[in-house]
């Protein structure tokens, strides 16, 4: 499940235009069915869109014919079940889109940010979406007129790290710091950060990462935590990294005499961190947080263990080019970091940079090792070699 979800861009390349769209309505239908925000009537209608758009993409056939039958197989069934036509090798094929109580899975909400052509209508997670698109738009990488669809993590980096470094090398590393270490935090301190003030990238804290007017930072990456009602005065509170929640990133919210208290549910984490008020506070929306504070994080994490085992690291050291520049006994690892499986992405990308990629070392997480020999026969004819997180930190140690 972990690489099915960090893997959505590369996987959606494989389906066939039908499957295209009838995964496109079953996506929105799903996360429209779980969503609690938006109006009811609204929210009825975009379901019975989504299901007409489904019923057109299978050919009007099949177990899905009538609306409380496609309601059902979306709540039960993974989705390969739900496209038509042949099935594939692809990962997703075996993921459900909604877990057993009813709630998002983290495929679905990789699919609505990334593969979905409606994203925008969707309560909830459309407000992170447009938000994107606004930043985007604002840095003059998003033309007027532009589908709110398929924007990638490569669009979203750029556009950002080179308006980063407009400002100077030493605004670019401190605001690419600050937007890894504090996606989420008060007004106030993000006055502090003028040039981050004037990109935009912070917001109000999500509809669906608060509850009661309160929300919570995840303790792993400090991002705001999605949140379950499950009542009129209990919640559930998880980051959205599957990973983070396995650890014990997953807290009950509740009201005792007035007072919200978080409790942890189990796993590593033993402390729950402190509830915050919404008013007061902004964030980055999920696109910024996935595609810039879940790499970031790993790239910081991969400076520490580097240096830890003897080499001098130097991190975004020529600005956007690549991530972390290693050297330890006389050898070099020229490194960038991808958190994300999408070979036609990664591949446009170094191609309009084919000097830059000759000796690159990109490196993706263990998770993902499935996808080093699929992204290592598209790069490596342009000269760039696929090792995971492990193994690039195997080798510094054994340098």
């Amino acid at each position: 499940m972990f690489a099915a979800a960090d893997a959505v861009s590369g996987e959606i390349d494989e389906l066939d235009q039908e499957q295209r769209e009838a995964l496109d309505a079953c996506v929105i239908a799903a996360m429209t069915w779980c969503a609690p925000e938006g109006d009811v009537r609204a929210r009825a209608r975009l379901l019975m869109e989504c299901h007409g758009r489904y019923m057109r993409a299978c050919g009007g056939f099949g177990d899905a014919a009538l609306f409380p039958d496609f309601l059902d197989r979306l709540r039960r069934s993974p989705v390969g079940e739900l496209l038509p036509g042949p099935g594939s090798w692809s990962q997703i094929y075996d993921e459900r889109l909604l877990e057993d109580d009813g709630t998002a899975t983290a495929v679905l909400i990789r699919l609505v940010m990334e593969a979905s052509e409606k994203a925008q209508d969707v309560p909830g997670i459309g407000a992170d979406l447009r938000h994107v698109h606004s930043v985007l738009r604002a840095l003059g990488k998003l033309p007027v007129g532009t589908r709110l669809s398929r924007i990638t993590a490569e669009a979203v980096q750029h556009a950002v790290f080179r308006a980063l470094l407009d400002a100077g090398f030493a605004a670019y590393t401190q605001g690419r710091k600050t937007l890894i270490l504090s996606p989420a935090m008060a007004r106030r301190a993000l006055a502090r950060h003028a040039h981050l003030v004037d990109l935009g990238v912070y917001t109000a804290i999500s509809p669906m990462r608060q509850f009661a007017g309160w929300w919570a930072p995840c303790p792993l990456c400090r991002w705001t935590m999605r949140a379950i009602p499950k009542g009129r005065h209990t919640a559930e509170l998880l980051c959205e990294d599957v990973r983070h929640v396995e650890r014990g990133a997953r807290f009950r919210m509740s009201s005792q005499d007035g007072q919200w208290r978080l409790e942890p549910c189990g796993g590593e984490i033993r402390d729950a961190p402190e509830l915050l008020p919404i008013e007061g506070h902004v964030a980055l929306s999920y696109g910024l947080w996935q595609w810039i504070v879940v790499p970031g994080l790993l790239e910081i994490e991969l400076k520490d263990l580097a240096e830890a085992a003897g080499a001098e690291v130097r991190l975004w050291p020529y600005g956007d080019s690549y991530d972390l520049h290693i050297t330890k006994s006389g050898v070099t690892w020229r490194v960038d970091v991808k958190t994300w499986a999408d070979p036609q992405g990664i591949a446009e990308q170094m191609r309009d940079d084919p000097e830059g990629c000759s000796g690159l070392i990109l490196v993706i997480p263990e998770h993902l090792s499935g996808y080093t020999g699929v992204l290592a026969r598209v790069l490596g004819p342009l000269g760039a070699r696929v090792i995971t997180d492990v193994a690039l930190i195997n080798e510094v140690i054994a340098a």
